[in-house]
């Protein structure tokens, strides 16, 4: 299935001109509040200039006053006095007394006031007047010693009106950018939002199961890259899900899932769990299969071990492996089942009816019956992955499964054979019904073990079971 059309986002769109209206309107504030504190920021920044202004004139008339070279001293207040914005400058001795004035230096009662200032701290002063000059004193200071002062008189509405056109020209600018940016994002956000719908619109066939989407939009950015991504990530699920699909085919539902749980950190190993397992077997196989050919035997042993996988899906187990004509089922473990001991008996029951059944079927065809032999133990047990790093295997271990194993050995067609204290453990709760058997020496076990025979278990679950073997035998 490929993508390529789907609905647009107009929300996407709204929320860009949204974004770009509030970063007009940031702008628009921030020039704003600038121009609010202009007037502060102005005056200092034309104090600035003016201190500035008379330090360079006081640093350049230094050598000539102590030099007494009035004639460059002079010179050096007249080529000051070219400069742009520069009204008028004087210069005085350490007495204050005047050595030389150029131009308009202000009035005389604030230069006075400025001239004590300035000797006081020893650093330039400044006032401004009504009519937007700026008065500046500084000392003239070389090596501790105060050889004089200087004076300059500034117009202050030139330098002013040069900070008010930059805010105009900085207000203009802003608001042209803000603009255009609300212009840019509009359109931006019709070229995102195409492919982002698209994408959009994939991740919804996912949500759905369908991996098989193909996002068409070829780009060379970073949505570009995105959709790349969407892509492989589709093939990854799809290939993910044929991998599950297949998982399920060749192991157990709860295995596959654990296993998958565990891919990327699968290590060898298991955990304790209390379990029950249980073997059945097919009595004579080996016999019978010498007068079959293989694609009889196969067929046979597949017809078998799909009525092995239903009994033990009806009763919450896992057929863990199947080891020739043998089957090994597990209750209790991946999954935890707080029945497995019963469920595994009911298994086994629901087995031997259903061969029973089946056998009925058989003899009409004038076939040999088929009869089971079922052992089973409950215990501690080791579950997990187990086997080397070439060769896994999620099963069950420990000496609770190799009983089972050899209950099942010793038991004859047609029965199922459990342990003493595995009869004592269920028959509290009186679901099953079973006979003492004998005592059985089984390999491996120094003392012999006391078996019974399950024959059934209580009436009030067998009519789930002659349903369900109505079931399978009709469906084969």
């Amino acid at each position: 299935m490929s993508f390529n059309r789907t609905k647009s986002i107009p929300l996407l769109i709204r929320l860009t001109v949204l974004i770009s209206l509030l970063v007009f309107s940031s702008i628009s504030l921030i020039s704003l509040t600038t121009m609010s504190k202009q007037g502060d920021l102005q005056s200092s920044q034309i104090r600035d200039f003016g201190h500035a202004m008379a330090m360079q004139l006081a640093a350049s008339a230094t050598e000539p006053l102590f030099t007494e070279d009035n004639l460059s001293l002079e010179l050096q207040l007249i080529n000051f006095l070219n400069l742009p914005r520069v009204q008028g400058g004087a210069i005085f001795d350490a007495e204050q007394n005047t050595l030389m004035t150029k131009g308009d230096i202000g009035t005389e009662p604030s230069l006075h006031i400025l001239l004590q200032e300035s000797q006081t701290r020893l650093a330039p002063v400044s006032r401004s007047d009504a009519d937007n000059m700026l008065q500046v004193v500084a000392p003239i200071v070389f090596r501790d010693v105060t050889a004089g002062f200087v004076a300059i008189n500034l117009k202050a509405e030139s330098i002013a009106k040069a900070y008010t056109d930059m805010l105009v020209l900085l207000l203009v600018v802003a608001v042209a950018l803000a603009a255009v940016a609300a212009v840019a994002a509009y359109y931006i956000s019709r070229h995102v939002s195409r492919p982002i719908s698209h994408l959009l619109a994939a991740t919804h066939q996912f949500e759905a199961g369908n991996y098989e989407v193909k996002v068409k939009e070829r780009r060379y950015d970073e949505i570009g890259r995105l959709t790349e991504a969407i892509n492989s990530m589709s093939q990854g699920l799809y290939r993910k899900n044929q991998v599950e699909s297949l998982l399920d085919q060749f192991l157990a539902k709860d295995i596959a899932n654990e296993v998958l749980r565990q891919l990327d950190t699968v290590q060898v190993g298991g955990e304790r769990v209390t379990a029950t397992v249980l073997f059945v077997d097919i009595v004579g196989f080996t016999n019978r299969s010498e007068k079959m050919s293989p694609e009889e035997v196969a067929d046979f042993l597949n017809e078998w071990f799909n009525y092995f996988i239903v009994c033990a899906r009806m009763y919450f187990g896992t057929v863990d492996k199947f080891i020739g004509d043998c089957a090994m089922v597990v209750f209790g473990a991946p999954k935890e089942n707080p029945n497995h001991q019963f469920h595994a008996v009911a298994c086994a029951v629901l087995m031997q009816k259903l061969a029973r059944s089946h056998n009925a079927r058989r003899r009409l065809k004038d076939q040999p019956p088929v009869e089971l032999r079922i052992g089973i133990n409950t215990g501690q047990m080791l579950a997990g992955i187990l086997g080397t790093q070439q060769r896994k295997e999620y099963t069950v271990v420990g000496d609770s499964v190799n009983l089972a194993s050899r209950l099942c050995s010793e038991a004859e067609a047609g029965q199922t054979i459990i342990s003493q204290d595995f009869f004592q453990t269920l028959s509290a709760e009186h679901k099953i019904v079973a006979q003492a058997h004998r005592k059985n020496s089984i390999r491996g076990k120094e003392i012999p073990i006391d078996t019974y025979i399950v024959e059934d278990v209580e009436k009030e679950y067998q009519r789930a079971m002659d349903s369900l073997i109505e079931d399978v035998l009709s469906s084969n």
